[in-house]
């Protein structure tokens, strides 16, 4: 039986930070990946070096075994994404190719990349801020934890890291902004008056993994495929691909759904996780991250940009306050079964949602892309893993590369800053590394990465890759969201009033009130001030 208990704990503490993988393959099959990776959907902008036509980095030059030395917040795969360490599988698919790019990397540059320090969630900060405002050169990157790190650019520290926008004139960087292994979503989120200090992408596993996406049980779709195209809102289609590609994957087919499969199976008159169910959330309302995921889904924002670029607090919308009804509805009033986030002392080890999930007595879930490995991999049923629900059908853009479909990823992903205590003779060494290993992570270790997760259906199903592929091509970000540490946690409030009906707008106009004032008052103030007025 799984450790379910230590898994509840795990995430409790540390959000959406995830377990190291430590599955093993004895496949040699994945020994040796494709070289090339399918076409990333996300589009880049700024460009600061040649490409070949394959898009691999021209770098001509090496660096004589130079150390480049990488600080990370957080264990799993924060860590594990810049190396892997000595008791580790070697077996495990994923770090196969970890391994391998960094041998790469070291191979081509001359260098020597090192995991220099893994540090502790919540201690990171304030282990790093005495080494950063006394100028000590210890690091040459940090992967700074979204959540809790981001400040690091901020007060005595600012100054500390190079501005991805504007490096030093006559130094070399080799850093392409432009490239799809560097998220441009989330680059654009950070970007302040021409101001850019970290960057993520397939770099990091946590950008995949912590990916929101929705899970289909494919024996209880396939039971009630024909009842499923006579509702209102799935267009009339009965496979689900055909559903999504057709722009019906929407909250108000997952509110038809809910009804439709929940059935008392347990004759108890209580809906509880013995129940059968079309959508299970948790009474819990502070740690119902499947909140922030239908959130998510939806592309609802709280914040846009002036003309000058500054951000504005747009929480108190419209488009927000028919989204919240519409969550209310399909949490509270569509049959979706409540049950404990933890459980009582009997139960707990049940009440996980997607071990529940793994049980086949549940249709459709919301969770990461890691859940499949982490939660699924025991699963008997078969599943399907799709994006996201849209809010309503017109959210549908044939045009997009993601259709319309939204998602974000979990806020444990690192974003790699480069220390400017490394001085510029050294950039070329250090923008050369980040960008090879981005590059060979987005040809090698992210498809090894899907592999572990999806297993076969990921080669044999293409419309699963296909699926995925939609789910990432609609990553976005949002300026207060990142920030949401110093802003009220306002997801946090979302989670904790969704069930608040009659309260709606008050909530909204409460929210967008004190997230203006702790924005103009307080955070923008001391952006503005380590951005512009410092040395």
């Amino acid at each position: 039986m799984k450790n379910r208990i230590l898994k509840f704990f795990a995430i409790l503490l540390a959000g959406l930070i995830l377990l190291p993988l430590l599955a093993a393959c004895d496949d040699p099959f994945y020994n040796s990946l494709p070289e090339q990776s399918s076409k990333d959907p996300l589009e880049g902008g700024q460009s600061s070096s040649t490409k070949e036509e394959e898009g691999k980095p021209v770098i001509n030059e090496r660096f004589d075994g130079e150390k480049v030395r990488f600080a990370v917040n957080g264990y799993g795969l924060n860590s594990r994404s810049i190396d892997i360490g000595e008791g580790d599988d070697p077996a495990n698919i994923v770090d196969v190719q970890i391994n391998k790019r960094n041998a790469q990397v070291e191979k081509e540059l001359g260098v020597d990349i090192e995991l220099a320090y893994v540090g502790g969630l919540q201690t990171f900060f304030g282990e790093l801020q005495p080494i950063l405002a006394s100028e000590l050169y210890v690091y040459d990157v940090l992967g700074l934890y979204q959540y809790f790190d981001l400040g690091l650019a901020l007060g005595d520290t600012v100054g500390s890291f190079y501005n991805f926008l504007d490096m030093p004139e006559g130094v070399t960087s080799y850093i392409d902004l432009d490239a799809s292994y560097w998220s441009k979503e989330l680059q654009n989120t950070l970007v302040y008056k021409d101001k850019l200090y970290c960057i993520t992408g397939d770099l990091n596993l946590s950008y995949l993994s912590t990916m929101f996406v929705s899970y289909v049980n494919a024996r209880l779709w396939e039971e009630y495929k024909d009842e499923i195209a006579d509702l209102e809102h799935s267009g009339g289609y009965r496979d689900p691909y055909d559903i999504v590609n057709n722009g019906y994957w929407t909250m108000d087919l997952w509110m038809e759904l809910s009804r439709l499969v929940y059935e008392d199976t347990n004759k108890n008159k209580v809906q509880d996780y013995l129940d059968r169910a079309g959508l299970m959330t948790y009474d819990q309302q502070l740690n119902n991250i499947m909140v922030d995921m239908l959130i998510a889904g939806s592309h609802v924002t709280y914040s846009d940009r002036n003309g000058e670029g500054t951000p504005q607090v747009k929480i108190n919308t419209e488009k927000n306050t028919a989204f919240y009804y519409k969550l209310y509805k399909l949490l509270c009033e569509s049959n979706a079964v409540t049950i404990p986030w933890l459980g009582t002392e009997e139960d707990m080890s049940k009440t996980y949602i997607l071990d529940i999930f793994a049980d086949g007595n549940v249709l459709l879930n919301l969770n990461t892309l890691a859940g499949a490995e982490m939660y699924l991999s025991d699963m008997k049923d078969d599943y399907y893993i799709l994006p996201l629900p849209m809010f309503d059908h017109a959210q549908f853009d044939k045009s997009s590369p993601s259709l319309g479909y939204a998602t974000q990823v979990g806020d444990s992903v690192s974003q790699y800053a480069i220390c400017t205590a490394i001085g510029d003779e050294k950039l070329p060494c250090v923008t050369a590394t980040l960008e090879l290993m981005g590059y060979y992570s987005k040809e090698w270790v992210t498809p090894a990465y899907y592999r572990k997760m999806l297993g076969e259906r990921y080669d044999k199903d293409p419309r699963t890759a296909a699926a995925l592929e939609l789910t990432r091509a609609g990553v976005y970000s949002d300026f207060v969201l990142v920030w949401s540490y110093r802003l009220d946690n306002i997801t946090w409030q979302w989670r904790q009033k969704f069930t608040e009906k009659d309260k709606i707008e008050n909530n909204l106009r409460s929210w967008q009130r004190n997230v203006t004032g702790k924005l103009k008052n307080q955070l923008l103030d001391e952006i503005e001030t380590a951005f512009f007025n410092y040395k």
